[in-house]
């Protein structure tokens, strides 16, 4: 799928010019290689053939933890990031997978349910899922495992709007306060206009008439949002998608689309999800709809500050605006390190995301397993949720050998009588 690689580049002030050349260059560089990344949660364990598994991207001891916008920590970073997109057989995020499927069955999800939900959550990164070992080898019976191809919704498929299920901005005018992205308002559909629709989609399930549109636009509701209509906004006569997305400002990514039904894969759009999915659908939606609200967690920095704004009768395009130094790619990257590996408390508050979207995570788990019908009522105490989060899964990321992290989060589901996610040791 070709994206666009043009190139937007303003001036700078001088006293910036060889950090911001340096960075630029290296930037560059790496879109090259490959478009700019939206890593929310990004892959921590990565794999290469016959060997143990091994960081992705860890924080260099040389960077501190409480200063995500160091220039220097920046550029390491990015360069980091560009070696791990060039891994051979990819990797995993222990937050978008083991950590989601653990909390899922936790909240009341049979372990085939939590299997595929973590599953599609990590599909939606990598446009399929297939589990690992060890030794970096796939399972055993790793066919019956495997997700469908969801490539229409990856990171960086900008031409099928797979963008902006990672990086979501909000509807807002710029002199609006700034959203609490750490805690996004799942149920304000004017302004958080992608989560809300992406929500809506996964709560409703197969079978219904809730759409999954581009960019999360429907028709304007009576209440005033684009968000949840029912049908994708434009119908036969599409509206324009148009938008800037920082690559280390102000150089900046400019990205196109138009409304219209979601494509999923290549010939499939989102009427012929279920269909497509098969009997895994629903666990699909929810494992989707999951991993978005991670990424509008993980990336809030950039997406609290960003803007939207909807068509007019004299300019028929909705607007994204994501041209924000806390968009760069260097602190994007860097923040991304935070994410595992690293003491959470020596963070600054608004970079403790981890943390932030794994409580967020397990509060809508237990909606949807109520939804479902499934729900465990012990799941919904404080306690049962400190027990899985603050004191089990949180600590265990922290780890910053891979092995021993992988390890750790396996032995906290143990400890709950999780079985192990396939090809993790088990307990």
């Amino acid at each position: 799928m070709r994206l666009t690689r043009h190139l937007q580049i303003r001036l700078w002030p001088r006293a910036l010019a060889v950090s911001a050349l340096t960075f630029v260059l290296v930037a560059t560089s790496l879109i090259a290689a490959s478009p700019p990344t939206a890593r929310g949660f990004a892959e921590d364990i990565c794999y290469t053939p016959g060997a143990p598994p091994h960081n992705c991207a860890p924080l260099p001891f040389a960077c501190p933890p409480n200063n995500g916008d160091d220039p220097l920590c920046g550029i390491r970073g990015a360069i980091r990031y560009g070696y791990t997109l060039q891994q051979p057989l990819g990797g995993r995020s222990l937050v978008h997978t083991d950590s989601t499927y653990i909390m899922a069955r936790k909240v009341g999800f049979s372990l085939q349910d939590a299997y595929w939900i973590a599953a599609y959550s990590e599909a939606t990164d990598l446009g399929t899922f297939a589990p690992r070992d060890m030794r970096s080898n796939k399972v055993p019976h790793a066919a019956a495992l495997t997700t469908r191809d969801i490539s229409g919704l990856v990171r960086t498929h900008f031409n099928t709007g797979g963008f902006l299920f990672h990086v979501l901005p909000t509807m807002r005018d710029p002199r609006s306060p700034v959203p609490n992205g750490l805690r996004p308002n799942v149920n304000d559909p004017r302004h958080e206009v992608m989560l809300t629709h992406i929500r809506r989609w996964a709560m409703e399930g197969p079978g219904s008439d809730a759409p999954l549109c581009t960019g999360g636009f429907t028709d304007r509701t009576a209440r005033g949002d684009f968000s949840t209509g029912t049908t994708c906004y434009g119908g036969r006569n599409p509206a324009q998608i148009t938008g800037q997305y920082s690559v280390a400002y102000p150089v900046t990514l400019p990205f196109q689309n138009v409304t219209g039904r979601q494509v999923i894969t290549d010939g499939v759009t989102s009427e012929r999800f279920d269909s497509y999915v098969g009997e895994q659908s629903a666990n699909a939606r929810i494992g989707i709809y999951i991993h978005a609200l991670g990424d509008r967690i993980s990336h809030h920095t950039c997406t609290d500050r960003a803007s939207m704004t909807p068509p007019t009768p004299r300019h028929r395009a909705f607007d994204i605006d994501l041209v924000d130094r806390a968009c760069n790619q260097g602190p994007h990257a860097v923040r991304h390190e935070y994410e595992t590996g690293v003491d959470f408390h020596d963070l600054a508050a608004e970079d403790r995301t981890t943390e932030a979207a794994l409580s967020m995570v397990y509060d809508e788990l237990v909606n949807f397993a109520r939804e479902r019908g499934v729900l465990d009522p012990a799941a919904t105490s404080p306690a049962a949720k400190t027990t899985v989060v603050t004191n089990g899964l949180v600590p265990a990321l922290e780890r910053r050998n891979p092995e021993a992290r992988i390890r750790a989060v396996t032995a906290v589901g143990c400890g709950l009588g999780v079985p192990a996610f396939p090809g993790s040791p088990s307990c």
